[in-house]
């Protein structure tokens, strides 16, 4: 654990991880240690390996910027492996990015489409998990950060624009195949998101001039009664003056 321990500072050091990220990628190594057992992956046999995604989940819980290429060379895997061996570990102790929609706009400067971006993602994951449901299956998580970078994608796409997939695969260790299959296949949907947006806009609109002729039937039944009162509270000789 002494070594395992030096080790974080050391690479830390040289990746210029600030002390709270340290600490909690020292935290993150203890709960790998404890959780060995549960897994056989090669690569988390390599205790440089281990440090470096420790500091790279560190750096995530707390957005903090990390030198991506440098920490692989730290790792002294190839990036492919390393992916592999970071998902691994992520689901070993049951870590999840929850960052919004609108703050992976912010960090990845594409705040045009987060309102796209978020449509698509929400309209996607109901019509993922209600195909799930009727085939008997339980419902995925797309919470996580490949199926909200592929919003951007094709939110970006369909706005015939583009954003920096290589930045959201770096940060993420996402894979460019997977992020680009699954915005294709967000974008497959956008006639009926089209459809959907129109039928939402019309039943807004119908919710609207409801409540307006509720509103305006209100306020005649209120000028009635106050007409009622004025005919039983003065005589009829003097109603006339008054109205």
């Amino acid at each position: 654990m002494d070594a395992e321990r030096q080790m974080i500072d050391n690479f830390c050091g040289k990746l210029n991880v600030v002390k709270v990220s340290k600490r909690a990628a020292q935290f993150y190594t203890q709960l790998m240690s404890a959780s060995a057992g549960r897994t056989h992956h090669p690569s988390l046999q390599h205790p440089q390996v281990k440090a470096c995604i420790c500091i790279e989940l560190a750096s995530r819980q707390h957005r903090l910027p990390l030198e991506k290429s440098f920490l692989l060379k730290l790792a002294g895997i190839p990036q492919k492996q390393y992916k592999t061996a970071f998902a691994v570990s992520e689901s070993l102790l049951k870590v999840k990015n929850n960052a919004t929609m609108q703050q992976l706009a912010v960090q990845f400067s594409c705040s045009n489409y987060v309102s796209k971006a978020t449509q698509i993602h929400s309209f996607y994951s109901n019509k993922i998990n209600r195909r799930q449901k009727e085939m008997g299956h339980e419902p995925l998580d797309l919470d996580g950060p490949l199926y909200k970078c592929a919003a951007f994608i094709a939110a970006a796409k369909m706005c015939r624009s583009r954003t920096n997939a290589r930045e959201f695969c770096t940060t993420f260790s996402l894979s460019t195949g997977q992020l680009d299959t699954i915005s294709k296949d967000m974008i497959s949907f956008k006639d009926e998101m089209k459809e959907q947006q129109v039928s939402q806009t019309f039943a807004q609109r119908l919710e609207e001039r409801s409540q307006q002729l509720n509103q305006n039937s209100s306020n005649k039944t209120s000028a009635a009664k106050d007409e009622n009162l004025l005919w039983k509270f003065y005589p009829t000789g003097t109603l006339q003056s008054v109205l």
